[in-house]
């Protein structure tokens, strides 16, 4: 089922079922008051018929002649639809329009079935008392609602007996089953046309969401998804964007890096190549042409493995798949061994380190030995390949509580803001300097910061003016 269709059938499911529940109840509701403002009415009748009897005949002989003028009982029975019924105190008929035996009128005035104890209402309920009383009777298979009053004349006690049928005062089942279609009717139309409504509002934005998507995932990464609809699905519409955004800059960046890896590849496999023909072709007459073209080849060769191996390293950390060793590890050695490393290239273009330690209380460090001496060696070597001859290189190692800091400046190239952004991406080498006497490809620094992730570290770059600063902060690590 389509997404619209189930949120209408839904919705359209949901609001019938509250709708018509609501309104039956409300009926249900309507149909008991009505009862019970006639119940009332008819308490209420009783209760004038008798104080008319009480103001005018106020005598056994005078009460007996009213009730034989029978035009008179019949009038008032007509026009409120009732049969009178009364009685002396010992049960003795002298009004009885039904016929009934004297028991029936005894088991009435005595029964405790009284309609107000099942209604809340306190006009109903004030029906009940010492000498009023509203009950359900049934005789002859008629049923009667019953309102039973006791009043007083010169020479005793009587009762008068407002019998009504329950069906003039209850709504007829005919007319209460076409309400009740009219209700079923009712609401269905507005839960469907509201099921209409709310599934188009809801299901419009997700299909033009999920139109986009189906155009991103094809490639075309030429629109943003503007959608105005619920918070939730504009946020989820947001975020479709900035993963757009990404994935557009990571298929920019494959493409460079796909460019740029063939080209550096091709040269050097053009240089190789080409140095390679012309010994074997005889290009290089002396011995010292062979021996110069065969080390420029053993150079290439060693830049081809050296990029190789970097491009393994990316590989290994973007498939997450570079194990992580843990152990103890001295920050200040591995600098030092670094150090003796370089020093030819340090010596070849008279440069000055100056290294500064503070390490307080000798913290030990445990991380992955190798990935740690591969990052700090990108740095170094990073800062002594771009630096300005007879310039001095600075390094720092500190340390506080949590974190061991390592930094390293030079003097060299100025980088702008624009480039420093850039600086740890693959391949990224400033357009604005000629490098072609720097060996590298761009690998180094981006290896070291995606290293740094690795190890829960950060590595960031700084610059003011030509002095470029790398510094990197990784955490103490338990060996547990």
């Amino acid at each position: 089922m389509k997404i619209k269709n189930k949120i209408i059938f839904i919705t359209a499911i949901t609001l019938f079922a509250i709708i018509f529940i609501t309104a039956l109840i409300f009926t249900q509701l309507f149909v008991n008051n009505n009862r019970n403002i006639q119940l009332q009415e008819l308490a209420a009748q009783n209760k004038k018929f008798i104080v008319f009897i009480e103001n005018n005949y106020n005598s056994n002989k005078k009460l007996l002649d009213f009730i034989k003028d029978s035009g008179n009982i019949k009038k008032l029975e007509n026009i409120i639809g009732i049969r009178i019924a009364i009685t002396d105190a010992d049960m003795n008929i002298l009004l009885n329009p039904l016929n009934l035996p004297g028991s029936n009128f005894k088991n009435l005035l005595l029964s405790k079935k009284q309609i107000g104890r099942f209604f809340s209402l306190p006009a109903l309920k004030s029906i009940k008392n010492n000498s009023a009383k509203l009950i359900d009777f049934e005789t002859a298979g008629s049923k009667y609602y019953v309102s039973i009053n006791k009043f007083s004349l010169e020479d005793g006690e009587y009762y008068s007996f407002f019998f009504k049928k329950n069906n003039e005062i209850a709504i007829p089942p005919v007319r209460y089953f076409v309400d009740l279609i009219f209700i079923f009717v009712l609401a269905a139309l507005i839960s469907i046309i509201t099921g209409i409504m709310l599934g188009n509002n809801i299901s419009k934005p997700i299909l033009k969401l999920n139109k986009s998507v189906s155009r991103i995932s094809n490639g075309d990464y030429s629109e943003n998804i503007n959608i105005k609809s619920y918070k939730e699905i504009n946020a989820l519409a947001r975020n479709v964007n900035v993963m757009k955004n990404k994935i557009q800059k990571s298929q920019d960046s494959l493409k460079d890096f796909t460019y740029m890896l063939s080209h550096e590849i091709k040269n050097m496999i053009t240089s190789i190549n080409g140095y390679a023909i012309g010994i074997n072709d005889g290009v290089y007459s002396t011995q010292q042409e062979i021996d110069d073209a065969i080390k420029i080849i053993i150079n290439k060769t060693r830049d081809l493995e050296n990029m190789t191996e970097s491009l393994l390293m990316l590989s290994k950390i973007e498939n997450k798949i570079i194990e992580v060793s843990k152990e103890e590890i001295n920050i200040e050695a591995i600098v030092d061994d670094l150090l003796k490393l370089y020093e030819p290239e340090c010596t070849k273009n008279n440069l000055r380190i100056s290294k500064f330690i503070n390490l307080k209380l000798e913290p030990k460090l445990f991380s992955d030995k190798y990935l740690l001496q591969t990052i700090l060696s990108n740095l170094i070597n990073n800062a002594i390949k771009y630096a300005t001859p007879d310039s001095e290189i600075v390094i720092n190692i500190n340390s506080n509580e949590n974190f061991i800091n390592f930094s390293v400046a030079n003097e060299g190239y100025a980088i702008s803001e624009d480039e420093k952004d850039k600086i740890f991406n693959m391949f990224y080498r400033s357009k604005k300097y000629d490098f072609k006497n720097i060996k590298g490809f761009g690998l180094g620094l981006a290896i070291a910061k995606k290293i740094s992730g690795i190890l829960g570290a950060s590595l960031n770059f700084e610059t003011s003016g030509k002095i470029n600063t790398f510094k990197f902060e990784i955490p103490y690590k338990d060996p547990a």
